[in-house]
């Protein structure tokens, strides 16, 4: 064949595989270059997903092969092959990195420059989404702003080259190191396992409540106790299960049966394979190492843990954003915190939430606490001292705050970890709202069940444990700001499925509605 023949192969995106030419490096470098003047990016019919990288492996190397004939990594080739195999085990789309046809060209032998590209592509991707996941989180989930992890798959390829390490080995190593990773694993396998199995499934509908009568009723019996020949009568027995079951899932256990319980209720195998995949994307965003000491924020699971070389050392239940208010995923340190803080309420709550309340009773308002002041003046008054009938969202030009007490909305205590979405973590005078089993009721920020034990936790882990009487402080009323001298890391995160405070794998509902979408990008076999 010559090299107009070969040109034009590459223009149609089709290179035979095999030893066409005696010069691989020079049927390489003229692939590239076709790609450099328009040419589409395929090889044997297949796209490849990482052109660039794959022109910085070869000019790198003059483009001398890795894979093919006498190349430093010819006879770990399988090895590419057997990672992408593995990979599926961890939600991996095996045809995303060329599984079919590399599988097909070793069983024929056939070595050729084909082969050598897509194995590279192989690699490269593997590299890539084992080591800082497969979808880039900003594309998804603009709320999602932790920094990530981050991999030179082009450099790695190089290095495996130049010193012919074990490609199974480094690819391994490439996985996330964290126990809950690979707990959730094993979870998937077990799941996995199951075989398909059929459970009834519960319509959607009016909610279901104790004493009423409903085919429906028999269909959730069917689910909770089993086959068998039941009537259709909501009783004692099932309002016991079906309180047993919202428990454990996370729900509000008040025996009602609305569209989240039957959501949970109707989950099958796939949809808890999709959910965990979806959590172990989210694993493999995170930076790959963590700091010894570490506050976790867990958003769905509506619950702060501090982690000590990995184990819990304190944990507490939170409250976190509104469906429509979401708390955003970030890193920040925990700096200070305020005893008897006053709060500086956000003009968006100000405007959308406050107004109104101002605007029908300034007076109940004003004895919650609440004072304001003009913007650019320097004297507050109380809220009950303005007429807010004519102001609007478009005019509204006042600070509003609301002081120390009782009432305030952020409790006796906030702590401040200052990031640009305003959100911190605080006391809450509703303390009712801890008992929920479900906790999305704030407006971002994230409210605390036991912030005086997380102040005491902070100052122990500051080495100033005696150096404050956090009680007798709280007593007087007084606004105190007491700093650290080592600020603790903190991480707010996005896990729907995790491992709990019992060491057990669970599941909770997506209250922001994010996994079905990343679940979606998972699947799809080429970006």
């Amino acid at each position: 064949m010559d090299a107009i023949r070969f040109l034009l192969l590459s223009l149609a995106g089709c290179l035979l595989a095999g030893p066409v030419w005696a010069d691989s490096a020079a049927q390489i470098r003229t692939y590239l270059e076709g790609i450099d003047a328009g040419d589409a990016a395929l090889v044997a019919g297949e796209a490849l997903e990482h052109p660039r990288l794959i022109a910085e492996v070869y000019r790198s190397r003059a483009h001398r092969p890795i894979w093919i004939g006498d190349a430093p990594l010819a006879s770990q080739t399988r090895q590419v092959l057997d990672a992408v195999i593995e990979s599926v085990d961890h939600g991996f789309v095996a045809e995303r990195y060329h599984r079919g046809v590399i599988e097909q060209q070793l069983k024929s032998r056939q070595r050729g420059i084909a082969l050598e590209l897509l194995v590279s592509d192989a690699f490269i991707g593997q590299a890539l989404h084992r080591g800082q996941g497969i979808v880039t989180p900003p594309n998804l989930d603009a709320e999602w702003q932790l920094p990530t992890a981050e991999v030179d798959a082009a450099a790695l390829l190089l290095e495996t080259a130049a010193s012919g390490a074990s490609v199974k080995q480094v690819l391994a190593a490439l996985w996330p190191g964290a126990d809950e990773y690979w707990r959730l694993l094993e979870r998937r396998a077990e799941i996995g396992a199951f075989g398909e199995t059929v459970t009834a499934q519960v319509a959607p509908g009016a909610v279901l409540k104790p004493g009423q009568s409903s085919e429906r009723v028999v269909a959730l019996k069917e689910r909770l106790l089993g086959p068998g020949d039941y009537d259709p009568v909501y009783d004692e027995e099932l309002r016991r299960e079906v309180i047993a079951f919202q428990r454990a899932s996370g729900l509000e256990a008040d025996a009602f049966v609305g569209g989240n319980t039957i959501d949970a209720l109707n989950e099958t195998r796939v949809s808890w394979i999709d959910s965990i995949d979806a959590n172990l994307e989210r694993w493999r965003w995170l930076p790959r190492t963590a700091p010894t000491t570490y506050l976790r924020v867990n958003i769905a699971a509506y619950r702060l843990r501090i982690l000590k070389d990995g184990k819990p050392v304190l944990g507490m239940n939170v409250v976190v954003g509104k469906p429509y208010r979401r708390t955003p995923v970030f890193t920040e340190t925990i700096k200070y915190f305020v005893l008897n803080p006053t709060w500086n309420v956000p003009v968006s709550i100000a405007t959308q939430d406050k107004l109104p309340l101002l605007k029908a009773d300034a007076a109940a308002e004003a004895a919650k606490g609440f004072e304001a002041k003009l913007t650019g003046t320097d004297d507050f008054v109380n809220v009950d001292q303005i007429d807010w009938q004519p102001v609007t969202r478009a005019n509204f030009h006042y600070l509003l705050r609301q002081r120390a007490g009782p009432q305030n909305a952020l409790g006796q205590i906030k702590f401040m970890l200052p990031n640009p979405y305003d959100v911190y973590l605080h006391d809450s005078p509703s303390r009712e709202l801890f008992a929920k089993q479900e906790r999305s009721f704030s407006s971002g920020c994230v409210r605390l069940q036991k912030p005086l034990e997380l102040a005491k936790w902070l100052l122990a882990n500051d080495g100033q444990a005696d150096a404050f009487d956090l009680e007798q402080l709280l007593a007087t009323g007084a606004t105190q700001t007491i700093y650290l001298k080592h600020p603790v890391p903190t991480y707010i995160v996005y896990f729907t499925v995790f491992v709990d405070d019992d060491d057990e794998v669970v599941f909770r509902r997506d209250i922001y509605s994010r996994d079905r979408i990343l679940v979606e990008a998972l699947r799809r076999s080429l970006p």
